[in-house]
């Protein structure tokens, strides 16, 4: 459209002239029958080779497809007498959808009375599609860190001969919160478990990268053999040197399997609960407060206990208890409440999980308010069995057929510890092959027996041991596969030892046994609502900030401006009042100690308030710096 000189101010052409040039489309209509009367020429464009739609009422002077979005929000603001606004609804454009918004406002005779509606069209395809795009790219992102954080986290946890164990983590909806969970078990020999159940202040790649760090940096130190004090230690030093692993918690726990005794180290993370097959529960050494990791905090030291037979260990990460609004003390009862149910009744519904383990954990984070986190969910539960299970002895006579017999009895024996499906497919192929090699080997000629024993060892493995009384003989490789038996048992075998003697020969195999840890992708998010951030500074010689909403990691870079600023860069002492804090999460704990380390702050908040409660956690209630 050629746009041609505005005529003098004043001048009706002049209000033409704006009209027609408006790059949005607008339309007048009026009267019931909503005729349109006016439409300038990005309208009009619409139209394209149909007639010109002026003095015909819109149902027949506008294209169908035009009609139907437009028709309906005109009609709701004519008949109601108000603006009517229809956010980004889709409309053609040429071949394409595109998207628009289209504002209504009813025009008014003389009387007051609704006489038609101007329609005001915006194109905002550009909008709908850019937003689209960049959250495209968002998700990408965002499933690329739980990608990432879920290949960190181990997929199986071992079976043992005396601890069922059961773990679920639950990545947090919201991203700004997702990526800084980890657990672990760790095999020690002798009876002996380390339980590990971390966090990282922070989120995205930053706090998946050092929760990697934190859990390579423990492993290697129990591997090592460490005590849990050792490797709190260890811990501690690498937080310091690293900043995104700087105020991590960590509660590490070794369970002695056969004697029950617990020895474990908490660093600013919420206390290990042991509930009983009677439904009694306890937190152990909740009163032994640590301080975060790589902050200078106090260290409390190691703190020992006893478990009984038939107890069960739970450890979690903050994001299961922690609720704006609600004391750390009230989620941790309400957590003992709900994990004490599970234990000893069945819900109504659907049948619960067979293992008192697997019970606790699925009740510990679909009861304790989940979907809706807004953090990392992570549970590690270890129930102390009364016995081991015992050996598995079979014996065979040496004929292909009894293969079948066989692989039953071993599916029977793994039914009980509940290992995963690959796991008893490797122990029962291995276990066929080495059978099977005895009787291609040992009794060339037919007859003889087999003896196939299986027992749990207390490094997460299966030993089987394939036993016979004859003399191994080369047999020769054929067509069918035959003479691949070792290779394939070292296939699915950690450890294969053959030992042979005039007695017969011994097939000793080595098959890690493991069941599923549950690492869910994300959950649905549910939009919770949340008290608003925000301080308020009293001026006078003994300045007080006081802080309400949550202090997490969306508002933790505000508090800091305001404590900076407040403090004066640390020239004034000052009170930062926290008694208003609805929500103290693991960012606001590490900013907390910052701020006591380099400025001149004391904290104040009443014990039983959600941030008194975290600060006596985390070793912060006593913590100031006002010399």
């Amino acid at each position: 459209m050629e746009l041609l000189p505005l005529p003098a101010a004043g001048d009706p052409a002049a209000v033409v002239a704006c009209f027609e040039a408006l790059p949005a489309a607008v339309w007048g209509f009026a009267g019931p029958d909503l005729v349109v009367v006016a439409a300038n020429f990005a309208a009009r464009a619409v139209v394209g080779d149909l007639p010109d739609p002026v003095g015909r009422p819109a149902r027949e002077g506008l294209p169908e497809a035009v009609g139907r979005q437009l028709l309906d929000l005109v009609g709701q603001c004519y008949s109601r007498g108000r603006v009517v606004v229809g956010e980004e609804r889709r409309v053609p454009a040429g071949r394409n959808q595109g998207f628009a918004t289209i504002t209504c406002v009813p025009a008014l005779d003389a009387g007051g009375a609704v006489s038609g509606v101007v329609a005001h069209v915006v194109d905002a395809t550009a909008q709908v599609l850019a937003r689209e795009q960049a959250e495209r790219r968002h998700r990408a992102a965002r499933e690329a860190v739980h990608d990432v954080q879920r290949a960190l986290l181990p997929e199986a946890l071992p079976v043992l001969p005396r601890l069922r164990l059961a773990a679920r983590h639950v990545a947090a909806a919201d991203e700004r919160a997702a990526g800084g969970d980890w657990f672990d078990a760790v095999p020690l020999g002798d009876g002996r478990v380390a339980l590990l159940v971390g966090d990282v202040v922070g989120h995205g790649p930053g706090a998946t990268a050092a929760m990697a760090g934190l859990r390579a940096v423990a492993l290697h130190a129990l591997w090592s053999g460490a005590p849990v004090e050792a490797v709190a230690a260890q811990l501690d030093a690498f937080a310091a040197r690293s900043r995104p692993a700087r105020a991590a918690a960590v509660c590490l726990v070794e369970l002695d399997t056969g004697t029950g005794e617990v020895r474990g180290v908490n660093r600013a993370h919420p206390p290990a609960l042991v509930v009983s097959a009677d439904g009694g529960t306890r937190f152990l050494a909740r009163d032994r407060p640590g301080g975060p990791l790589g902050v200078g905090a106090p260290d409390s030291g190691a703190w020992h206990d006893r478990l009984r037979a038939d107890d069960v260990l739970v450890l979690y990460s903050d994001g299961l208890v922690e609720r704006e609004g609600r004391p750390l003390g009230a989620g941790l009862t309400a957590l003992a409440e709900v994990t004490a149910s599970a234990l000893t009744a069945a819900d109504g519904g659907a049948a619960p999980p067979h293992h008192a383990a697997d019970r606790l954990c699925a009740a510990a984070v679909d009861r304790m308010g989940w979907p809706g986190h807004g953090d990392d969910v992570t549970v590690l539960v270890a129930e102390r069995l009364p016995e081991a299970p015992a050996p598995l002895s079979v014996t065979l006579d040496c004929d292909p057929a009894n293969l079948s017999v066989l692989r039953r009895r071993l599916a029977d024996w793994l039914a009980v510890p509940d290992v995963d499906e690959d796991t008893a497919y490797a122990i029962q192929h291995s276990a066929g092959e080495a059978v099977t090699n005895s009787v291609e080997h040992a009794y060339a000629r037919g007859g003889g027996e087999v003896r196939v024993t299986a027992r749990l060892t207390d490094l997460g493995a299966a030993e089987i041991a394939v036993h016979d009384r004859g003399r191994w003989r080369t047999a020769p490789e054929s067509p069918g596969g035959r003479g691949r038996g070792l290779a394939l048992m070292r296939h699915f075998a950690d450890t294969v030892d053959v030992t042979s003697s005039d007695g017969g020969t011994t097939v000793r195999l080595l098959v890690p046994i493991t069941r599923p840890a549950h690492v869910d992708r994300v959950g649905p998010h549910v939009a919770r609502a949340r008290s608003g951030f925000g301080t308020v500074l009293e001026r006078s010689a003994n300045p007080v900030l006081t802080v309400t909403g949550p202090v997490d990691a969306h508002t933790a870079d505000a508090l800091r401006v305001a404590v900076h600023e407040a403090g004066r860069g640390g020239a004034l002492p000052l009170v930062v009042d926290l008694t208003g804090v609805t929500l103290l999460s693991g960012a606001g704990v590490r900013l907390l100690y910052e701020l006591t380390a380099a400025l001149r702050v004391r904290l104040v908040a009443p014990g039983g308030s959600p941030a008194g409660q975290v600060l006596s956690l985390t070793g912060l209630a006593h913590a100031e710096r006002l010399d």
